[in-house]
């Protein structure tokens, strides 16, 4: 079978590929490994800027989901968790969502425009003349495009190294309506409110020093939230602008998107927002194929350039907020501090002396610190 585009993975990037696709009229087949509804190891946090982004892409939904207007930021001192300061917003600072409700109603909408999605397991995916060969368990597709949208190891099925990955520890806990993040020594543990129940879990910086096991992140993290807990793990990509450069200059033709491309931040460990817009651009990339003598490649590479800018500040954020914790964690008391991070989940950042000055001028904000 012969189609025009292949996406390989049915997350949030290989949906809104999709759903592009059938926006721009081009004939695409969706292929994931499992049936819908599934379960996927997520905390589930939109920020605004995921969910202005999923109302771009697929106007036609409204997403169901519990919105945090208020986040306690603590660090643990001397073994106990210390609150540092509550940050109240007048609009949504994030919006926790079911990842198997989320997948399913975005999978629904391309399907009920038309979609096709089949449920296969991918095995390979190799160049073949101007296009390419798709073989899954039991069905093979040639393509003149393939949108590789697997996760972390999608790299894997054309002999590519992925990403560079961690591991995060995450689980249900009994329903609070309060969101939080604990800071710990070169990682983060969250906890973010849901209608039945909170989505809680931890993971580490790519540098840390001293990489936990599963067992002492789940020890930790069920410490932290005083609740025995089922914890799973999860492969969670790093973010190497050379990486999703040497990734996207593979094979004309071949496109990676989301965690398969390494797209996430280093710093706070979101990466939906990441998922979707790349998932958009590949498909606007195909659709643009040739247009002033570039390739879909090239033109890819040139519609990411303003995620791949956030992912660097945000790692170098997360570097130098990190060498210094205590002393970087008191500094969030400030209001200012609490109004640029509602900035920097609201949009992609241009510049970090915009984004500080933004700040000054942002109302709506306020935060609540416990003083020693």
């Amino acid at each position: 079978m012969h189609k025009k585009v292949i996406v390989v993975g049915a997350g949030p990037a290989g949906l809104a590929a999709s759903r592009t696709l059938l926006r721009e009229g081009i004939e695409f087949t969706l292929l994931d490994s499992r049936s819908f509804p599934r379960e996927k190891g997520c905390g589930g946090g939109l920020t605004p800027r995921a969910r202005r982004t999923i109302s771009q892409i697929f106007p036609e939904l409204e997403i169901d989901g519990f919105e945090s207007f208020e986040l306690a930021l603590s660090k643990i001192s001397d073994g106990a968790v210390k609150h540092l300061v509550t940050l109240v917003s007048k609009k949504p600072i994030f919006t926790t969502v079911n990842r198997r409700e989320f997948d399913n109603t975005l999978l629904e909408s391309v399907i009920e425009r038309g979609g096709e999605f089949v449920s296969s397991r991918v095995r390979e995916v190799n160049r073949s003349g101007d296009g390419f060969v798709v073989r899954t368990e039991d069905l093979e597709y040639t393509a003149d495009y393939v949108i590789i949208a697997a996760g972390v190891f999608g790299a894997k099925l054309l002999g590519q190294e992925p990403p560079c990955y961690t591991i995060a520890s995450h689980g249900n806990s009994s329903p609070t309506a309060s969101a939080s993040v604990i800071f710990i020594q070169d990682g983060y543990l969250w906890s973010f409110p849901g209608e039945s129940y909170d989505s809680v879990g931890g993971g580490t910086y790519p540098d840390c020093r001293l990489l936990p096991s599963f067992d002492e992140m789940s020890t930790r993290i069920k410490k932290c939230f005083d609740e025995e807990l089922i914890l799973n793990g999860t492969p969670v990509p790093l973010f190497n602008s050379d990486l999703v450069l040497k990734l996207n200059n593979v094979e004309t033709g071949l496109l990676f998107t989301g965690d398969s491309a390494g797209l996430i931040d280093n710093w706070i460990g979101a990466g939906i927002d990441f998922a979707l817009d790349s998932g958009r651009q590949a498909a606007l990339s195909i659709a643009e194929d040739g247009y002033k003598g570039k390739t879909a490649n090239e033109r890819y590479l040139e519609r990411l350039f303003p995620i791949a800018r956030h992912l660097q500040i945000a790692d170098a954020f997360r570097k130098k907020f990190n060498a210094n914790l205590d002393e970087k964690l008191d500094l969030l008391k400030g209001r200012t501090a609490g109004k640029l991070l509602i900035n920097y989940l609201s949009g992609y950042v241009k510049d970090p002396y915009w984004l500080t000055l933004k700040s000054l001028f942002t109302s709506g904000v306020k935060s609540r610190s416990t003083h020693n």
